[in-house]
């Protein structure tokens, strides 16, 4: 199995249309919506943050972290203020139609994540591929290289950081997601060459996790569903589960237990059995029913 940084053969995409949340500030006549999370916890941020694109602000929602927003055509900036964390700005193309923005990580640290870009055939750099993680966005230059500043951060917690996984992508490549997991230095974190598959590859890379399921949820949303890794009883990874009710973690081999967990809902913790090789893929659908 290739390593966990290559592509998936599609982006997972998010879609947060029609989720709770803040109220609709008024800005404008396209309705934008978004989710934010504290890489703290990987839940929505408590107490809650306050999202504003242009005049339009809206605090995020107390249990799902959504905000919804109707902005000006051409908006391309959102500013997310929070009571002990610092201020975090997104950038994101300018819209022109109603638009779901995706997920927005917010902390109480920042940190810089540099990287490159490459082939996977023949590890040439790729120009001009987008790179996203975190809510943050950048734009890879003719060395392949690529920076993303004021990334979101908790030193103290980051076994949420490890757990969010980041797209590379560009026409004519399969999209690739990646995990970051080394430590950072002096501020910054060097992530190994991500590699893009060409969609004429015979031989795609595998995808970048090897625990992962379907999460339902009875009468309900599976937004706002937190699926935590244990191990011994101690968190490892926290995913944060989306409209699509997919959850998804990359570990090493062993002995694990998968808890999940929503407001006004039953707990459910599933044991991982016969995870023996990093080849292994393992899949458990959870269904949570109301407490």
């Amino acid at each position: 199995m290739r390593t966990f940084f290559l592509a998936l053969a599609a982006a997972v995409v998010v879609s947060l249309a029609g989720c709770g949340g803040g109220g609709a500030g008024s800005g404008g006549g396209i309705r934008v919506d978004g989710r934010v999370l504290s890489v703290t916890t990987g839940g929505p941020p408590n107490p809650q943050a306050t999202a504003q694109i242009g005049s339009a602000s809206s605090l995020t929602g107390a249990e799902d972290g959504v905000f919804v927003l109707n902005v000006a055509s051409g908006s391309s900036q959102l500013v997310v203020t929070h009571p002990t964390f610092p201020t975090f700005v997104f950038d994101f193309p300018p819209v022109t139609a109603d638009t779901s923005l995706g997920d927005f990580w917010i902390g109480p640290e920042t940190v810089n994540i540099q990287g490159r870009v490459v082939n996977s055939q023949d590890s040439s750099p790729i120009e001009g591929a987008l790179v996203q993680f975190a809510g943050k966005r950048a734009v890879t230059g003719s060395d392949g290289s690529f920076l993303l500043t004021g990334v979101a951060y908790d030193s103290q917690n980051d076994f949420v950081f490890i757990g969010i996984f980041g797209t590379a992508s560009k026409s004519g490549f399969l999209t690739a997601q990646f995990n970051v997991v080394n430590q950072p230095v002096n501020g910054v974190i060097t992530v190994p060459d991500i590699l893009l598959a060409p969609e004429s590859d015979p031989n795609p890379p595998g995808p970048p996790f090897n625990l992962w399921g379907i999460v339902t949820v009875q009468g309900g949303s599976p937004v706002g569903v937190i699926a935590t890794l244990l191990q011994g009883g101690s968190p490892v990874r926290v995913f944060n589960v989306g409209a699509n009710g997919r959850y998804q973690f990359w570990a090493v081999p062993g002995s694990y237990t998968i808890r999940f967990e929503k407001s006004g809902f039953q707990t459910v913790e599933i044991p991982i059995v016969g995870f023996d090789s990093p080849d292994d893929v393992i899949r458990n659908d959870v269904t949570l029913v109301p407490q």
